[in-house]
C-alpha cells in the first residue's frame, strides 16, 4: 500500500483486548471450571502465557506493511522483503479455534414473541451487562451453579476476547440466546466469524486511515502478532508491551503475492533475513 521506506511512522494498533481483564477471568474461576474451557474450543486464546502481550507498536508495524491483493479474506504483509499469508488458514493455527463454515441461521419460530429471552434468566432485570460485571460475579461466586458459571466464561471471551468494540465491553445479547445449549455453543465456529471481523476492519483501512498515529481495529487483533511469530519465531523475545520493535528490512525486489510463490506452510521455510520469494514467471 506504501512505497518501501514510506510506510507511515504510527504510534500503535488500538486493540479493545486486554490481557489483563483475560487474566482475571482465569483468576475468577474454579480449577475444574478452567480445566473444562481448556479442553473446549476457547483453550489455546486462555494460554495468555505462552506469547508476550501484544504490542500496539508492532501491530502499527506490520499493519502499514500491507501489500494490495485481490482476494477478499486474505491479506500479505511485507516483512523483511518477505511476504507473510494471514488467511484463515493462518488465524485457525494460531488462534485452535473451531473455523468451520457459519451455520444458516435457524428459521425464526412463530411465538418467538412469547418465547421468554434467556437474558432475563441468566441477568434478570439487568438491560446491560458488562464483561467486567460478570468476572466479578464469577470471583465473588454470586454465580454458583456451575455449567451457569462455565456459560458466564464463554460469554466474557466471546465478547471481550474475539469481538470487543470498546475498553470496556459488554456481554453481547445475540450471543446469550445462542449460549441456552452450551454444547451447541461450543461447537459453534467461533473462529470463522471472529476472523472475519477481524479481516473485515482491516481490509476496510484505506491510505489515509492507516495514516493516522492510532488506528482502531475490532476482532482479534492479536492473532496478527502470533501468525507474525509464527512465521518468525525470534520476534516472541523481541516484542514487549511498551516499546516499539526497530527492525531493519531487506532490500525488497518489489513482487507481489500473486507473483510470488504463496507459502504452502505457516512457517517459513528458510531464515526470513535471508530468503527472497520465489518468482512464478
Amino acid at each position: 500500500m506504501f512505497a518501501a521506506g514510506e510506510e507511515p511512522l504510527g504510534e500503535r494498533i488500538n486493540s479493545y483486548h486486554r490481557t489483563r481483564r483475560t487474566e482475571m477471568l482465569i483468576k475468577a474461576l474454579e480449577p475444574e471450571e478452567l480445566d473444562f474451557l481448556r479442553q473446549s474450543t476457547f483453550g489455546k486464546i486462555l494460554d495468555i502465557y505462552e506469547n508476550p502481550p501484544f504490542s500496539g507498536a508492532f501491530g502499527q508495524y506490520i499493519i502499514v506493511r500491507l501489500l494490495k491483493v485481490n482476494k477478499k479474506y486474505e491479506i500479505w504483509i511485507l516483512f523483511a522483503g518477505t511476504p507473510v499469508r494471514m488467511s484463515l488458514r493462518e488465524f485457525a493455527i494460531v488462534t485452535g479455534l473451531n473455523c468451520d463454515k457459519i451455520p444458516e441461521p435457524p428459521l425464526k419460530k412463530k411465538n418467538l414473541l412469547n418465547e421468554k429471552l434467556y437474558w432475563n434468566e441468566l441477568f434478570g432485570s439487568l438491560k446491560s451487562c458488562t464483561v467486567d460485571t460478570v468476572i466479578d460475579m464469577l470471583k465473588k461466586k454470586i454465580v454458583k451453579d456451575r455449567d451457569t458459571r462455565i456459560k458466564f466464561a464463554c460469554l466474557a471471551i466471546t465478547s471481550s476476547i474475539l469481538f470487543p468494540s470498546s475498553h470496556n465491553p459488554g456481554i453481547i445479547r445475540e450471543h446469550v440466546e445462542m449460549i441456552r445449549d452450551l454444547n451447541e455453543f461450543l461447537a459453534y465456529p467461533w473462529g470463522r466469524a471472529s476472523y472475519l471481523t477481524l479481516i473485515t476492519y482491516i481490509v476496510s483501512k484505506d491510505e489515509i486511515a492507516l495514516s493516522q498515529s492510532s488506528v482502531a481495529i475490532r476482532g482479534y487483533v492479536e492473532a496478527l502478532q502470533l501468525v507474525m511469530i509464527a512465521a518468525v519465531p525470534q520476534l516472541k523475545e523481541e516484542i514487549t508491551h511498551n516499546w516499539p520493535v526497530v527492525i531493519v528490512e531487506a532490500d525488497s525486489d518489489g513482487e507481489t503475492p500473486d507473483e510470488a510463490e504463496p507459502p504452502t506452510e505457516l512457517i517459513c521455510s528458510a531464515p526470513i533475513n535471508n530468503r527472497r520469494p520465489t518468482s512464478s514467471a
